[in-house]
């Protein structure tokens, strides 16, 4: 399963929707990101780790971050 999080502030995540498969919830934080210009990751909840993440609908490095939803 494959959630996109929103950063509701530094450090702080909130759950948004979660999706069957990586590119959907790719699809979608990306989406999300450029619309509001905001920062979205993609966590993949069966390995526990972030896969991706954007910010103003720019990719970033997640630096290997993983940490429980």
């Amino acid at each position: 399963m494959f959630c996109v999080h929103k950063q509701a502030a530094h450090g702080q995540w909130v759950d948004e929707c979660c999706f069957n498969t990586e590119f959907s919830a790719y699809v979608s934080a990306i989406t999300k990101s450029t619309s509001t210009m905001g920062t979205y990751r993609v966590y993949d909840s069966t390995f526990k780790e972030v896969t991706m993440a954007f910010e103003m609908g720019m990719e970033i490095d997640v630096g290997g971050q993983s940490s429980a939803a």
